[in-house]
């Protein structure tokens, strides 16, 4: 990927996205979710508004890529009922809290202390036991005592995907939100999205590779300030024993900022030993 370039974004992440927000499967996994296994009538009946065809096309759909399964009773009479697979866990996650700094006032003159917290809905999947993820949505919020701090705040949005390609190699691909604090006179804070695509190969029982990009952007609320950062790095992984692993990491990382004299470049090389009994 060129300097500057949107990322792009991977199709099994796309994929998934695109499975679980069209139009009205979320109120069917709803639905299954509240009343296990249903019928196609029960089912029909919870979400009126949802035509008969429709139905059947979402859960074929479901049912192809094992979401949902489905269960035929001969009978007498033939009953056909639908249920999440065990696979399919949704949840539901929200955090509170109150922020207070030893140092009511920051060295800019800011009084940070805070109340915020973040609510998000999910699902974690596998659509087979060579692909498998997590998907969430949701927003947080923080406000400052200090009325010249705007509200930071921004759309929260997570994800990963895990596919065993071969017995040797995992390709996976993670997205993140974050709101973070700072102290730069005037910005209530940063607003950090990152994207990272991995790759981890096996050459020996001995000896893994992993090669990572990642790109973020930063938008620091309250300030006209915007980032971009790339990293791209390869690590190497040597296990002397079972007890004894030795990591070489090079990295090459990327920050590109409007702000004039912001941007940055720099490699990072590493070495280290983990010992473990």
């Amino acid at each position: 990927m060129a300097m500057g370039e949107e990322p792009t974004c991977c199709p099994l992440y796309h994929e998934a996205v695109e499975l679980i927000g069209r139009r009205w499967t979320g109120a069917i996994v709803e639905v299954l979710l509240r009343g296990g296994a249903m019928r196609f009538s029960e089912i029909a009946a919870a979400v009126p508004e949802l035509s008969d065809r429709l139905l059947s096309e979402r859960m074929k759909e479901l049912e192809a890529r094992g979401v949902v399964d489905r269960t035929v009773d001969s009978g007498p009479p033939v009953r056909v009922s639908y249920e999440l697979t065990p696979a399919v866990k949704p949840f539901l996650e929200f955090e509170g809290d109150s922020r207070f700094h030893d140092q009511y006032v920051d060295s800019s003159g800011y009084a940070r202390n805070s109340n915020g917290g973040y609510a998000r809905a999910g699902t974690s999947f596998e659509f087979s036991r060579l692909l498998i993820g997590e998907i969430s949505f949701g927003y947080a919020a923080r406000n400052y005592v200090d009325p010249r701090l705007s509200q930071l705040q921004g759309f929260l949005t997570s994800g990963s995907l895990v596919w065993t390609v071969t017995p040797l190699t995992t390709a996976k691909f993670i997205t993140d939100t974050t709101l973070t604090e700072t102290t730069l006179p005037g910005t209530s804070g940063i607003l950090t999205r990152t994207y990272t695509f991995e790759v981890d190969h096996d050459f020996r029982r001995w000896l893994t590779g992993i090669g990572k990009f990642t790109y973020g952007t930063l938008d620091y609320q309250g300030n006209p300030r915007r980032d971009k950062t790339y990293s791209l790095s390869g690590d190497l992984i040597y296990k002397m024993n079972r007890n004894i692993w030795v990591k070489g990491t090079l990295r090459r990382d990327w920050l590109e900022s409007n702000v004039v004299g912001a941007s940055s470049n720099s490699t990072v090389v590493m070495v280290g030993v983990r010992l473990q009994h």
